[in-house]
């Protein structure tokens, strides 16, 4: 079995305008901007010169360099000094909590470092596909949903709040997300806390404290419910349990059916009879319960000798 069963997905997004564009500078003059309703992705290509939203002073726009402008935030441009430039934006709707929270800050926007010109390369696609016009719609929506991904895995650089970096090993994004992009990737393995530390280059000790602190459950409780979630289509296309278990990772039936049972109420059987939708039956939001054999399992889990569930 490959691909992967989503049982999160984003809130839709709304592609409204893709654009590159070359601009000479005949009059020099401040933009005045803002989108009531929508979210702006402003990308320099070269140097465009300075920009402020009402929280900044005025900061330079060198090439390689992206604001990201939530909607109805007001922001300036500052054109009295150059002559041309080149930049590339996005205009889009929906709301995202990601996009959210990083433009939540003392700046009320984010601006993002791209070293590695990874957003430039992404924004010119999305642009190039739309001068086909209506066309050219979806693949500029392929190139706007890759931009999505990379700011949804945006870590903070360090320096001023507003202020973030992509590139290299950060792209990876904040602990959590990483941890939780290894355990979706190899939930069929048999996994140790020393297999996640060596593949996201951290230390073993902190690793099952710092995750907990971020996501709020274990490193055990996110693989088993990935495990669990990852049956369902299986389940649904009539598969016997004891071919399903091994199949995402589980040792026998019998385990899988007490960890399906502990996450969803009830026992993965009334999923293969269609007498009940997993959806509707599952209360709060899916974690497991902290049980004996819970805690049990999870001190094999985190051996130090290495051993796996």
């Amino acid at each position: 079995m490959s691909g992967f069963h989503f049982t999160e997905t984003p809130p839709p997004m709304l592609l409204n305008t893709a654009m590159e564009r070359e601009n000479r500078i005949t009059v020099p003059h401040v933009n005045h901007c803002a989108h009531p309703r929508k979210w702006v992705l402003d990308y320099s290509v070269t140097d465009c010169g300075l920009v402020k939203t009402e929280f900044t002073s005025w900061l330079p726009r060198p090439g390689g360099i992206g604001h990201l402008y939530p909607p109805g935030r007001r922001y300036y441009e500052d054109f009295r000094e150059r002559q041309n430039y080149r930049s590339a934006y996005l205009i889009f709707e929906g709301e995202n909590p990601v996009l959210r929270k990083l433009t939540e800050n003392s700046g009320g926007f984010a601006r993002i470092l791209d070293p590695e010109r990874r957003i430039q390369k992404y924004l010119q696609g999305a642009a190039a596909a739309a001068s086909r016009g209506s066309r050219g719609y979806w693949e500029s929506c392929s190139w706007f949903c890759k931009i999505l991904g990379l700011l949804e895995r945006l870590p903070p650089s360090g320096k001023p709040d507003y202020l973030y970096e992509l590139g290299g090993d950060a792209a990876a994004g904040n602990l959590s997300g990483r941890v939780k992009e290894y355990l979706e990737q190899n939930f069929k393995r048999q996994i140790t806390v020393k297999m996640i530390a060596r593949a996201l280059g951290v230390s073993e000790s902190g690793l099952s404290h710092r995750y907990r602190q971020e996501s709020g459950e274990t490193l055990f409780d996110t693989l088993l419910r990935i495990r669990v979630e990852q049956s369902l289509p299986l389940l649904q296309s009539g598969k016997r349990l004891k071919n399903i278990a091994p199949e995402v990772g589980f040792s026998n039936e019998f385990y899988y059916s007490r960890i399906f049972k502990r996450i969803y109420g009830k026992p993965p059987k009334s999923m293969i009879h269609g007498t009940e939708n997993i959806s509707e039956s599952t209360s709060g939001n899916g974690r497991m319960q902290d049980t004996a054999v819970h805690r049990h399992q999870f001190r094999e889990f985190s051996h130090p000798a290495g051993k796996t569930l």
